[in-house]
């Protein structure tokens, strides 16, 4: 491989590094976002669980509640249909009567299903205080991990940089352009490709036979792919054991 190729190949591998590099860096502040999405929903259950604890509480406070005052006026209207005046008076009382035993009995039967859902709600809740705190930690530890991993991705990148200007620097000024303008075409890479098969490896497509022998017969020369332009780097030992 000429020296230059063998340069390009170089600047190649390090921009193919940094790009990579550049790509993971971007993505950091979308995985930590998704995180900490996920951490404010788990968050979000654990304060709607505890908030239907509150609820629940609170219904069956008020109807014991009820219950009392009930029991209550009951009380007076069972003294009340014992001094009743007449049959008028005692149906109107026992009417009553009947009405405050039937509200109590509803009011117990609702308390009893909230107690069956303040057991269900004291389970649910328990887990996703668990699931959120197990997540907070993880994300915490992700967050430390991201801006480690960036600060040293940054540094690496100006090493990188440097390095590719060095790199840069001692090709022939032709060379360099033609290298700046086919990494701008050719982002991800390859610039630099291997011919295989009597073709470039990167676009795939077939040398014309005349232009392969030329490359087979100048091994090191310097040639481009006449389809997409990259620099081509042939290697007579490959030809050698596909023959």
């Amino acid at each position: 491989m000429l020296p230059d190729i063998s340069t390009l190949a170089q600047l190649q591998a390090l921009d193919a590094d940094t790009h990579r590099l550049q790509t993971r860096l971007a993505e950091l502040p979308k995985l930590l976002q998704a995180e900490r999405k996920s951490v404010e929903d788990l968050k979000k259950r654990w304060d709607s669980s505890q908030s239907l604890i509150a609820a629940n509480d609170r219904e069956r406070r008020q109807l014991e509640g009820d219950i009392t005052l009930r029991q209550t006026k009951l009380t007076k209207l069972k003294k009340q249909i014992e001094q009743a005046a007449n049959e008028q008076q005692v149906t109107a009382f026992q009417h009553e009567i009947d009405f405050a035993t039937a509200e109590i009995s509803k009011a117990e039967d609702r308390i009893l299903e909230l107690m069956e859902q303040a057991e269900t709600l004291a389970v649910e809740t328990k887990d996703h205080e668990a699931a959120h705190a197990s997540a907070l930690k993880t994300a915490i530890a992700n967050f430390k991990a991201a801006e480690q991993e960036n600060k040293s991705g940054q540094a690496t990148l100006g090493s990188n940089a440097a390095r590719h200007k060095e790199l840069l620097s001692g090709l022939p000024g032709q060379m360099s352009t033609l290298y700046e303008r086919l990494r701008k075409k050719y982002k991800s890479g390859p610039i630099v490709a291997e011919v295989v098969g009597g073709a470039c490896e990167a676009c795939q497509i077939d040398l014309r036979l005349a232009f392969l022998q030329k490359i087979e017969s100048e091994p090191d020369g310097f040639f481009l792919c006449e389809e997409c332009g990259r620099v081509l780097h042939y290697n007579p030992t490959v030809k050698a054991v596909e023959g």
